[in-house]
């Protein structure tokens, strides 16, 4: 039987902090926060990294605040997924290379030297994970214009270059990769990537839920079933996700998380609705129906 893990897609979502779950000595203690989050879980997912790059100093005291063994699965930087980046959000010396020094910039207009660049640190800052061995997976989320096309697959050839010697997970938001699913299970399967599951609402522009591995490592990622809220306009990015799933659900959510085990060594199932209580709620009545301590 595979290795089930389950987490959180954030352990310091502002809702959350928010919700009263944290004890209150702990809400604003960057230390106890974690360390009481890995009270509950074994693993979870870092969300920040997203927005701006680590640093190695702060990843430094993630390793120091949990027990051996906890597993941080790292979201890739919104420039090495063709998101764009906020344009202050990045170091000082790297802003001053962008056409812009404020505001959101398209893929399109950053420099490539800028990503190079990014890419060095980031691998930089996450080298005490990768030493204590608690680094987990890289999840890189494609954005949902991302359609499987020649240009598309070539970015996952580069990325598997790129990233040799580390799990990488790739999540599709844009339905169409599974119109080819056949052909891009292959390719995921060639390049030793990992196929990120998704639990999504029935809306046409959410992937299915496809329970199928490509890698000895799984990943379910459960954004909640809000179809209302799916495709917005957001003004804050937890709306999409959120969501409070049913005892029932979660029984659907276990069922699935065994049917991932029959075909992979590890699953991680990520709760990704971190609106106020919702995600550790989920993930707790989830280990609790799947029998993990």
């Amino acid at each position: 039987m595979a290795e089930i893990r389950v987490g959180t897609a954030s352990w310091t979502d502002e809702t959350l902090l928010q919700s009263g779950w944290y004890p209150p000595e702990a809400r604003r203690d960057p230390e106890k926060r974690l360390r009481y989050y890995a009270r509950f879980f074994d693993t979870v997912e870092v969300d920040s990294t997203f927005y701006a790059l680590p640093k190695k100093e702060v990843v430094a005291k993630w390793v120091e605040r949990t027990p051996e063994g906890f597993l941080f699965h790292v979201k890739a930087y919104s420039a090495f997924t063709g998101h764009g980046l906020e344009a202050g959000a990045l170091p000082k010396d790297l802003r001053a290379l962008l056409p812009r020094q404020e505001g959101h910039l398209a893929q399109r207009e950053v420099p490539e030297e800028v990503v190079e660049a990014a890419w060095e640190r980031f691998f930089l800052a996450l080298e005490p994970l990768k030493a204590s061995g608690k680094l987990g997976y890289l999840h890189f989320g494609l954005p949902p214009w991302t359609e499987p096309k020649p240009r598309s697959f070539q970015y996952l050839e580069r990325l598997a270059e790129r990233t040799r010697g580390y799990w990488v997970a790739v999540e599709f938001r844009n339905p169409k990769w599974y119109v080819a699913w056949g052909f891009v299970k292959r390719e995921l399967s060639r390049l030793g990537l990992i196929h990120v599951s998704v639990d999504a609402p029935p809306h046409p522009e959410a992937p299915p839920r496809v329970l199928e591995a490509t890698h000895p490592v799984a990943v379910l990622r459960c954004h909640g079933r809000n179809a209302e809220t799916w495709k917005g306009p957001h003004t804050r990015p937890y709306e999409r996700f959120n969501w409070r799933y049913s005892e029932e659900e979660l029984e659907d959510l276990a069922q699935a998380t065994r049917t991932l085990a029959k075909g992979a060594e590890r699953v991680f199932v990520i709760f990704n609705n971190n609106y106020g209580t919702q995600g550790v709620e989920a993930a707790l009545g989830l280990k609790r129906l799947l029998g993990l301590p």
